[in-house]
């Protein structure tokens, strides 16, 4: 559902205008929408006509680039025919410029094929969110079949046969590459390359002889030699002796044979080989060879881990990963170079002698472009030699072959691919390369016009929002200085600045803020999307440091985007909260008052702009329904599997499917290195295999699949990898299975453990090799059953009421320490009946389970009136009413085998004597309480405990039956479900063990339906899980999700903020959601956007205890508050109402 979000991601940088433009086609089909719900009738023509377009250009760049990589694969083919009959021994050179070219053209085809991919999957999705959002349209099925799929794009056949084609190439040169080569006779064979022509006929004995003399650098035997030489190949051919020079002249290169080299220099008339592969004459070999020599076996730590260009192929695969993520050659920074090349450097000196010896009509040999367009200076920078830039650029200048009017980056300098020295030096992360090549613009003198010029140079710009994702500092330093353009806009609108903001790279932003003489940063800039400058773009990837940057650059920061919504409310909105309250600051110091910022909020409240700015996705086409309509559906028979891919936990970094790397050497012999899709189907269960195609998107964990199964403990899991364009799912690469049976270990029949993340090995369906993983967790629903449990017409999930309810929280609320007057313990029955008199719509109780599996009202997790820190569940209902002082050890009232006496009203009677308030005598136990309580963790950290005596009208504990049957039906029921979830139970270092979600559910839902008759309820919990299983347990009481929003750190992302909460609450269909005030008395048009997505919005906290919070909410429209002064907030309320 976020394929627009993460399409800039999935994108091949340099080809990134050619692909579709899935957010221009989206706008259209939202225009169609608006136009339909305005009562017209929707005109598709024009996004129809924008599809074709879309559809042309992505077909025709495809044919372009995969017509380039054909020609040079034949090229090869022409030149050593095919891998059967390549000769069995090559130059050690030859095969390497041999692996060099189809590693990079291998990389070419993989990024054209990623490239197809990508687009492939956009046409889909398009057409699916048109017949989604227009249902009549119909589209998807006919386009595809009729349009896209007949492209060959969409289904990369061809440029599979290609792949193939280079495969088998691998095969056979990886088998040479391992034989030795260190052999005089190996040595002299490999003169006869077949590039070489005729000296294939040419005596064995001569080459042994020329190649001894190359090795001993001995010219007078060389040149005595090549009259031989000469009259042997002119009786082949005519040409012939032309080439052996060539290969002598490379052998002598290889050999570093100075003295060799010049006498064979003086007998060539050009560099130039017609009929090299990559038309790479020997200066561009000789830097590539000193290349190779530094760089990284693996390429893994390259500092371009997050570039890729079109260079030298790395020597991994990594399947299943858009090309984007990895570099395409083992390229070092210069810092960390294995070894330092100076000037002094054997190499470089080479290098030195080789192009002094040149004659000037060989000189230009040293700008000879190869077949990608690159100069052997295009070389140097891509690997970041500072020392042989030098040696080139003072030989261009000395030969007055340096033209940099237009600048080092100007056309003259660029490659096949717009990329010149420059360019490669900078996405290779080597700033001394880049200031050598920017200082060498002033060897006639500094030129002021540079930067005006650069500036207009667009690949220049590009770069340095690449070198700003990458985070290279000191370049984008070099870059600003230099005059490229900071301000530049790609074709998605974005400028440098706006990368540095999504990845947070502060110190970028500051060098970017900063700007030089000439510019400065445009801060207001926006993207074309949805009007976002950089601000709104660090407000919803939640970069604190580069708002900060931000706010001290004079951002606008009332500015609203193309939706109307500002970069506060989206802060608020993904759970950045500190953010948001920096930016709340910020606007109440600056000039715009208070007042000018009410008349806003008044401006706005009274119109509310559109969501599609804060929402990626919208689950419905129509208006929601202002309230919910009664029942929803539940499990009756048969038990639900959820299983979703990757982990929940936002604190791990776990990839929902991890494939193993390839080494390139045995790219050959894997079938990975295509387009895959992992397919979820479920053995022993019912429901639609899934397909999703890798790699999976961010928000694949909250999407779970669905199966339903009569016993889940007979289910098994199966995860296939599969060719995503193999038309079938029966061509198998890999399995893995779970039986999900063993992956929930029991602690005993009713404990289960909070760790939910799985793993599961991939294995190789030919090799049985291990490939890879994948990371899941599921959970299990099963049905629940009651006699009571029943839909009939007359209720009503959520009453429609003209005021804000108002609900009590704790009962009359929550115990605090400082209140200036005694409080009735919190989660009593004291309290409850308090909180209904004062006015209270419903209460709310906490309600956790015991031991033996009994609800009780409680709220943390942990009981410290032990004198120990006990959960709850570890602890029997006698342990647990026996904590609560005042209680008799007899007083065991809610269970069969108590002793004690009932009143007449059928009540215990324990209740009804226990006193409500406490005794002159009994004050004399409290130091005790606080003496056995000082070591827990709750007394530690607030100094006091809820409902303890000294602090609060101690009552004694309740359990959730005595509740229903103490309070009045009138009095509402929210009861909150406590169960922790896995960060909560680390907090507070319990166990991450308790009482099993299914068992834990079913108990509390038994107690409800015996006695809940006749009374409004609502189910609320802060765990996502406890909300799915009330929700598909039973159809008549409605479900609300809890959530913090974001004010404080949660693990699970479902909870993580009030956009997520949404989303959670949406798919399931639950009522609604209760979040923590804060977002909403910071962003108060939040209210609008929860009930806007049909949902019941209802608030709680501490800041909903100042009636002006409340009001705020209130004014937007809140369903409920949960408080803790109830009289104070009604009365408030009631004043405003008045």
């Amino acid at each position: 559902m976020k394929f627009g979000r993460n399409l800039p991601r999935n994108m091949v940088p340099e080809w990134s205008s050619s692909y579709i433009k899935y957010k221009s086609l989206k706008k259209l089909i939202k225009s169609a929408v608006h136009a339909k719900k305005m009562g017209n009738d929707p005109d598709l023509a024009g996004f129809f006509y924008s599809l074709d377009r879309n559809l042309e250009d992505v077909d025709s760049f495809y044919n372009k680039k995969f017509s380039d990589c054909s020609r040079r694969l034949k090229l090869l083919e022409d030149r050593f025919g095919h891998p059967e009959t390549l000769p069995s021994h090559l130059d050690p050179e030859d095969t390497e410029d041999m692996l060099a070219a189809l590693l990079e053209l291998r990389g070419q085809l993989r990024k054209l094929q990623w490239y197809g991919e990508v687009n492939r999957r956009g046409f889909i999705k398009i057409t699916k969110k048109l017949d989604k959002k227009l249902p009549g349209a119909n589209a998807q099925i006919k386009y595809l079949s009729t349009k896209v799929y007949p492209a060959l794009f969409a289904t990369n056949s061809h440029l599979l046969h290609s792949v193939n084609s280079i495969n088998e190439w691998l095969s056979v040169l990886g088998h040479e590459k391992v034989m030795d080569d260190n052999s005089s006779t190996h040595s002299a064979l490999s003169l006869k390359k077949p590039s070489s022509g005729g000296i294939l006929n040419l005596p064995t004995s001569l080459l042994l002889s020329v190649d001894d003399a190359l090795r001993r650098d001995d010219t007078s035997a060389l040149l005595d030699l090549l009259p031989t030489l000469k009259t042997a190949a002119d009786g082949i051919g005519e040409a012939v002796f032309t080439k052996v020079l060539m290969s002598l002249q490379q052998r002598s290169i290889f050999y570093r044979s100075k003295a060799c080299l010049a006498a064979l220099l003086h007998r060539v008339t050009s560099l130039e080989e017609e009929d090299d592969i990559n038309k790479r004459n020997c200066i561009h070999r000789l830097v590539i060879s000193i290349g190779r020599s530094q760089s990284t076996v693996d390429p893994e730590s390259s500092a371009t881990m997050v570039l890729n260009f079109p260079t030298e192929t790395s020597n991994y695969i990594t399947p299943a990963t858009t090309p984007t993520l990895k570099p395409q050659r083992p390229v070092v920074m210069e810092s960390d170079h294995p070894t330092h090349i100076g000037r002094d450097s054997p190499v470089v000196m080479f290098l030195q002698y080789l192009l002094d010896n040149l004659l000037p009509h060989q000189r230009p040999a040293l700008l000879a472009r190869d077949i990608s367009g690159k100069t052997p200076l295009h070389f140097a920078a891509q690997y970041g030699f500072k020392a042989v830039c030098d040696v080139i650029i003072e030989h261009l200048q000395e030969w007055d072959m340096f033209d940099v009017s237009e600048g080092i980056d100007g056309p003259l300098w660029q490659d096949e691919d717009g990329m010149a020295p420059l360019h490669l030096s900078v996405v290779g992360g080597h700033p001394l390369t880049t200031k050598t090549l920017l200082d060498s613009e002033n060897w006639k003198g500094s030129n002021q016009d540079k930067t005006a010029i650069r500036r207009n140079i667009l690949k220049s710009s590009a770069v340095l929002a690449l070198a700003t994702k990458a985070n290279f500092v000191d370049i984008v330093h070099l870059l600003v200085e230099a005059g490229v353009n900071i301000n530049y806009q790609d074709e998605q609108g974005e400028t440098a600045l706006h990368s540095a903001a999504r990845f947070g790279h502060d110190q970028c932003a500051a060098a970017l803020l900063k700007g030089s003489d000439e510019q400065q940063a445009d801060i207001e800039l926006a993207e074309n999307t949805y009007a976002w400058t950089p601000l709104f773009i660090a407000s919803v990837d939640g970069n604190i440091n580069i708002v900060k940057l931000l706010i001290e650059a004079g951002a606008n920061l009332e500015a609203t985007d193309s939706s109307g919504w500002t970069a506060k409310e989206h802060a608020t909105l993904r759970g950045h909260i500190d953010i948001a309250r920096l930016l709340d600051e910020a606007m109440a110091a600056s000039d715009s008052s208070v007042e000018s910022d009410a008349a806003s909020q008044s401006a706005v409240s009274s119109s509310p702009p559109s969501q599609s700015s804060l929402n990626d996705r919208n689950s419905k086409d129509r208006a929601p329904d202002a309230v919910k309509s009664f029942g929803h559906r539940y499990l009756t028979d048969k038990s639900m599997i959820l299983v979703s891919l990757g982990t929940m936990d936002m604190r791990k970094a776990a990839d929902p499917v991890s494939l193993e790397r390839i080494p390139m050497a045995e790219a050959h012999l894997t079938q990975l290195d295509t387009a895959l899709s992992i397919v979820v189907s479920a053995s022993g269960a019912h429901g639609e295999p899934q397909i999703i195609d890798l790699p999976v998107q961010d928000n694949i964990s909250t999407e779970p699949i669905v199966f339903h199964t009569a016993d889940s403990s007979k289910t098994k899991i199966v995860f296939d990898l599969v060719p995503t364009y193999a038309g079938s799912n029966d061509q198998v690469f890999g399995r893995g299975v779970a039986l999900l049976s063993s992956f929930k270990p029991t602690v005993n029949s009713s404990r289960s453990n909070l760790q939910g993340d799985f793993v599961v090995p991939l294995i190789a369906a030919k090799t049985l090799e291990i490939i890879g993983s994948v990371t899941f967790n599921f959970l299990v629903i099963t049905p629940f059953s009651h006699p009571k449990m029943s839909i009939t017409e007359d209720q009503t999930y959520w009453k429609s009421v003209t005021s804000p309810m108002v609900i009590g929280h704790r009962g009359l609320g929550k115990n605090i320490a400082g209140r200036h007057s005694l409080q009735l313990g919190e989660n009593t029955v004291q309290s409850f009946i308090a909180a209904a008199n004062l006015g209270a719509s419903y209460v709310e109780v906490n309600v956790q389970l015991t031991k033996d599996h009994v609800p009780v009202i409680y709220h943390d997790f942990l009981v410290s009136e032990t004198g120990i820190d006990a959960p709850v569940h570890t602890l029997t209902l006698e342990q647990f009413l026996h904590i609560s002082d005042g209680r008799k050890p007899a007083g065991k009232q809610s269970s069969n085998h108590s002793g004690t006496p009932n009143s007449e009203d059928g009540f215990p009677r324990l209740l009804q004597t226990r006193p409500r308030s406490m005794s002159v005598g009994e004050e004399l136990d409290v130091p005790n309480l606080s003496e056995r309580m000082k070591h827990t963790r709750d007394f530690k950290k607030k100094g006091f405990k809820g409902n303890s005596r000294g602090d609060h009208i101690q009552a004694p504990f309740a359990t959730l039956e005595e509740l229903f049957k103490e309070l009045p039906k009138s009095a509402g029921f929210n009861m909150e479900l406590k169960y922790p979830m896995l960060h909560e139970s680390e907090e507070e270092e319990m166990d991450t063990y308790a009482v099993e979600l299914n068992s834990f559910v079913d108990n509390v839902l038994r107690i409800v339906y015996d006695h809940g008759e006749g009374r409004n309820m609502i189910f609320s919990s802060f765990n996502p899980d406890i909300c799915l299983l009330l929700s598909f347990k039973q159809p008549s009481i409605p479900v609300l999700f809890l959530t913090d929003s974001g004010v404080s750190p949660v693990a699970d992302i479902r909870a993580s903020s009030l956009q997520e909460a949404i989303r959670f609450a949406s798919r399931w269909n639950l009522l609604g959601i209760v979040t923590n005030a804060e977002p909403l008395v910071l962003s108060p048009r939040l209210v609008r956007v929860v009930k806007e997505s049909g949902l019941v919005c209802v608030s709680y906290g501490t800041i909903n205890n100042d009636p002006a919070n409340v009001k705020i909410q209130v004014n937007e429209g809140i369903d409920a508050v949960i408080v803790d002064s109830v009289l104070a907030i009604r009365q408030g309320l009631t004043g405003v109402e008045a």
